[in-house]
This record gives structure tokens, C-alpha cells and sequence, in this order.
């Protein structure tokens, strides 16, 4: 119960009157006031530095204010409840009052207000202190903030130049969103940040996503593996690589060495020092609110170059770079990527287009170009189960001597010794396929072959989570949908799932 007084318009200074000064055995004062559950600590003067991050220290408490003043609920300990990120503060549509005037009465809640009861902070002004500032945004599950207008600090008619942190507009933002209230010293004595989070469900789910683009690529390329830490491996010649993510709140990255360094945007530079080839460089992204969300990045450069000499037709050496080989036969043969595989640049029907990620279903090899002989090999893929066949990325297409189509391609395998390897493989179906599916199932069912299950999406792209299915669940599939070089399947709800043949398969199983 609160007696005797209203919180929006009292000042701290008739309690401290009404009340007896004793001290602790710490030397700190404290105010023991009659009739009144709050205890204000009273620090020194001559203490260090406040910390207005210590939540503990500073008690802070919070109110929930009605259509007027009087009608309030105030939570003395609210600094001993849990308030984070992921798990704000739930604020109620409606309360009942414990202020002594109007005990008891329900009310619809207008505003929140938050307050400290340690002197060391606010300097006997409680409720209109100057000691600090507050502001207050929303912010969505991309870590974006939200334009809203009615989310505000509200001022005080009667002391305009003071803060009172108190807060109106809850109930106006998105159901996803959260509130975040940034608390910063203006006094000297004060020093550290406070945050609070406050919404109308008591969660708040993070959209979280990593990509990454080398030599400023205007289309980058999302990690679908998202387990931590992320192994991406530069190509050849790269110089640059800029590192992105959603569901961070002003992200901190840090990370790289001497020669390789990260700038506040995630933007890698350096790549191509000498110095570096062969190395693997980490990098870190933090949340800015919530340092407990991490994530790192293994950067693999590669190895210099180890030329192997071969001889041309006139008994002569010549060399073959293992990381980047050349094709030199058929250069008059050079189709482009179709826009359909149709033949009309000589590829078959079956050929997967440039950018496409396909698979092995048998053991195949890599070799330095398309005249594929043993001598030549530079990577061996046995035959594996569906789930961990070897993923290639299609480079470039050429032929070999006696005119089989061949892949030129990237592994990417990113758990395996030869992630990052480029080199020709067979174009043969019945060898090699597309990862994705591009037909849908005769029964519009399919099944989850991920140990980990998946995830379905409210967009196309995979982003905005929505649910998970577990390995070995049935799912049935309304349409088929492309995306980039990609397809999604979307089920009847309109959400989507990945048609990543490594993920599910077409039918029940």
C-alpha cells in the first residue's frame, strides 16, 4: 500500500522531513520514513561515480498511471524483476490502484512512469530530476527503430525543463515490437547507461540473419547455417567483404588483425595483403543492447598459389593455378548463362544456371580444368547420404576435348577441409543435380530430413520466423515458388519453407 502521496506530483523533500535520519553500518544514510514502504538510500558525497546501469543500486521503480494521476499502481521492486531484451517488462491494459486515495479501484492504463529511490541519482528532486535523460523508441524484430509518434516522454506542464521519464503510448506500437527506454547521465556524478523494455505480450523474438558480399557485390549471399561461428571463405583476388545482419540494435563490430581490419559497418578490408593468404581472420558482431547476442565469423583467405607444371604440345612447362584453374580448351566455345536452360546456347536441359548450388549424388572429383585425367584431381567426394552430400556453387560452364559438359565450380562444403576450392566437375545428371527442387510433389507432401528440422517464414526471402518443424514431420505444400536462384515452397497459411533437397524430400518418408 502507498500512503500519502501522488508520484507524478510530489517532490521528495516532505518525505525526508516526515521521516528519521539513521545510519548503516556501511556509513551510508538512510531514511526511515513512517507509514511508507519506500527506504531511500542517501549516498556521500564523496562516492565515486554512480553507475546508472547498476538497476540494484539505483531502485528503480515503476509506475502505471490511469486516465489521472491519482489512480497508480507503483512496483517498489521492480529493479528486482527481470527486464531484458528478450524477456521486457509485460505492461498490463488495466490495473487497480495502491495509492491510499483511491485503494483498490480499477483502472485502464494511460502511461508508465520510472523512478529511482536512490539519492546518489536524482538530489532530493525524485520525480522531475535533471540528473539524467530519458528517451524512448520502438524498435522491430529486424532491430529497426519504428516511426511512432505517440511513443513518447511525456513533458510536464508544470516543470518543462525536467525529466520525469514518465512514458505514454504503449499500447500504439506494433504486437511484435518492443519498447526500449535508454536512460543517460547529465549530471556529472552519474555515469553508465540504463535500459528498459517494456510491451504488451512480456516478449520479443529478434528476426536474426547474417549475409555477406565480397568487392562490394550488390547481391549478397545469405548464411542459411546460422549455428555459430559462420566459416566463409574468401575467393580469389577478393579484397573486400562486407559482413551484414538483421535483428541487431546498433551493432558493434569488432575483429581482424593489423593488416585486415573491420570499420564500424562491418566492412573488411585487406583481403588482399600478401600477408594474410592461408590465414583464417575472425570477426565479431555484438548487440549493442544485449551483449549476450553474438555472433562470429571465420574468414578463410586463401593460400598463395602453387603453381604445378604441365606440358603444352611443344614439350615446354607451363603452370595451373589449383585454387583458380583455367580451361584451355574449346575457347570458342563460350555460352552465357540462359535465361532458360533450353539449349540455345548449347547447354542441355539439365544444366543448372550460373549461381545455382547443386550437388553430388555419386562420388565425384574435382580436377584443375575440363580434360579430366587423375593426374589433374585436386578433391575427391565419396557418395554420402542425402543430408551431407557435397554443395557446389556453378561458376562457369566449359567442355572438355571430346565435348562433355563440365562445371566450373566453388565448394562449398564450409565444414570440410576443401570449403572454398574452385575447380571443373562433371555436368552429368546422373552425377550431379540441383540442390533445390524445381517441381511440386504429385501429393503436395513432403517430409523433414534435417536433423535440426526447419523453419518456416513469413516472407519469401526466409525472414520473420515463424514456426518450426521437426525432423520426420509431414508437411503439406501449396505451391512452388522461385526466389533469386532459389525455390520456396508456401503452405496454406502463407508462410514459407525452404525446397533445399538436403532439408526435405517430396512425399511421405
Amino acid at each position: 500500500m502507498i500512503e500519502g502521496k501522488i508520484m507524478k506530483k510530489s517532490k521528495l523533500l516532505p518525505f525526508l522531513y516526515a521521516g528519521i535520519l539513521a545510519f548503516t553500518t556501511a556509513g551510508v544514510a538512510t531514511f526511515i520514513v513512517p507509514n511508507t514502504s519506500n527506504v531511500i538510500t542517501v549516498a556521500h558525497a564523496d562516492d565515486n561515480q554512480f553507475d546508472l546501469s547498476d538497476r540494484v543500486a539505483g531502485k528503480w521503480t515503476l509506475i502505471l498511471y490511469g486516465p489521472t494521476y491519482d489512480l497508480s499502481n507503483t512496483d517498489n521492486v521492480f529493479y528486482q524483476k527481470t527486464n531484458t531484451l528478450l524477456q521486457p517488462t509485460k505492461i498490463p491494459t488495466s490495473s487497480v490502484s495502491n495509492y491510499d486515495d483511491t485503494l483498490n479501484q480499477p483502472f485502464s492504463v494511460n502511461s508508465i512512469q520510472l523512478y529511482t529511490l536512490n539519492n546518489a541519482i536524482y538530489e532530493y528532486e525524485q520525480w522531475y530530476s535533471d540528473a539524467y535523460q530519458t528517451e524512448v523508441a520502438e524498435y522491430n524484430p529486424e532491430g529497426k527503430v519504428v516511426p511512432n509518434s505517440n511513443l513518447k516522454v511525456v513533458s510536464d506542464t508544470d516543470n518543462p525543463a525536467k525529466n520525469n521519464s514518465e512514458i505514454a503510448g504503449i499500447f500504439t506500437m506494433q504486437p511484435n515490437d518492443v519498447a526500449i527506454v535508454k536512460i543517460t547521465p547529465v549530471k556529472a556524478s552519474l555515469k553508465g547507461q540504463a535500459y528498459f523494455f517494456f510491451n504488451g505480450s512480456g516478449k520479443y523474438t529478434p528476426d536474426i540473419s547474417y549475409s555477406y558480399a565480397f568487392n562490394d557485390a550488390t547481391t549478397p549471399t545469405k548464411i542459411t547455417d546460422v549455428s555459430d561461428p559462420s566459416t566463409i571463405t574468401a575467393p580469389s583476388g577478393a579484397k573486400t567483404l562486407q559482413l551484414d545482419q538483421t535483428g541487431y540494435i546498433d551493432p558493434q563490430w569488432t575483429g581482424g588483425d593489423s593488416n585486415v581490419k573491420i570499420d564500424s559497418n562491418g566492412k573488411i578490408t585487406g583481403l588482399d595483403n600478401p600477408a594474410e593468404a592461408g590465414k583464417t581472420v575472425t570477426f565479431k558482431v555484438t548487440h549493442g543492447i544485449d551483449s549476450t547476442i553474438t555472433h562470429t565469423f571465420n574468414v578463410k583467405i586463401p593460400a598463395k598459389s602453387n603453381p604445378t607444371p604441365t606440358p603444352n604440345n611443344n614439350g615446354a612447362s607451363s603452370s595451373n593455378n589449383s585454387t583458380a584453374p583455367a580451361n584451355p580448351t574449346n575457347n570458342a566455345w563460350n555460352p552465357t548463362t540462359p535465361p532458360k536452360a533450353d539449349g540455345s546456347t548449347g547447354l542441355p536441359n539439365y544444366a543448372a544456371v550460373k549461381g545455382a548450388a547443386v550437388y553430388a549424388t555419386k562420388r565425384v572429383y574435382m580436377y584443375r580444368n575440363a580434360n579430366f585425367k587423375k593426374s589433374q584431381r585436386i578433391a575427391t567426394y565419396p557418395k554420402a547420404k542425402r543430408v551431407n552430400r557435397p554443395m557446389f556453387v556453378v561458376l562457369d560452364y566449359a567442355k572438355s576435348n571430346g565435348g562433355a559438359l563440365r562445371y566450373k565450380v566453388r565448394d562449398v562444403n564450409h565444414n570440410s577441409k576443401t570449403d572454398g576450392k574452385i575447380g571443373y566437375i562433371t555436368a552429368n545428371p546422373k552425377y550431379v543435380v540441383n540442390v533445390y527442387y524445381k517441381t511440386m510433389p504429385k501429393s503436395h507432401k513432403i517430409t523433414v530430413i534435417n536433423k535440426k528440422g526447419i523453419h518456416t517464414y513469413k516472407h519469401v526471402n526466409l525472414t520473420g520466423r515463424v514456426k518450426t518443424f521437426k525432423k520426420g514431420t509431414h508437411i503439406t505444400v501449396k505451391r512452388f515458388v522461385k526466389h533469386n536462384l532459389t525455390t520456396r515452397y508456401q503452405l496454406s497459411n502463407g508462410t514459407y519453407i525452404t525446397a533445399n533437397k538436403k532439408l526435405v524430400i517430396q512425399g511421405n518418408y
